[in-house]
């Protein structure tokens, strides 16, 4: 996919959404971008329900981390040295989600650059399938 298109799409639905719409635009564009992810998520789990945002959902959140964390071939631990090893820093925060349909893990890492960098590995080989980048808090 051609990343200029992927950035040009987030850029205009951030003019038209404002900047209040800013994080959802970027998300959208990280969402279309994971492409080749090796584990599909089981229907049902975390993205569907996370936008449901009812009581059921979260009671079901642990039980469906528990599904995909039976489907992940690799530990936080290596999403961990996957995604500082695309991007310098320490890691802040690992999370392994449904993300685009496939089992992935979210590595959040205070950059050495002074900004905030999510890296999304693929939960069955390691692969970084997608990096989004926002400025450092203070």
């Amino acid at each position: 996919m051609d990343n200029k298109l992927v950035i040009s799409a987030a850029a205009a639905a951030v003019l038209a959404l404002g900047g209040g719409g800013a994080a959802i635009a970027a998300q959208q564009a990280q969402e279309e971008n994971i492409k080749g992810g090796t584990i599909t998520a089981p229907a049902g789990s975390g993205e569907e329900n996370e936008a449901a945002g009812n009581e059921a959902a979260e009671e079901n959140e642990s039980a469906q981390a528990g599904q995909l964390q039976g489907l992940a071939k690799i530990d936080g631990a290596a999403a961990e040295e996957a995604a500082l090893g695309a991007v310098h820093g320490q890691a802040k925060d690992i999370e392994l989600e449904n993300e685009g349909g496939f089992v992935v893990y979210e590595v959040e890492v205070a950059g050495n650059d002074g900004k905030l960098h999510e890296v999304v590995v693929d939960a069955g080989n390691g692969k970084v399938l997608a990096q989004e980048t926002e400025e450092g808090e203070d």
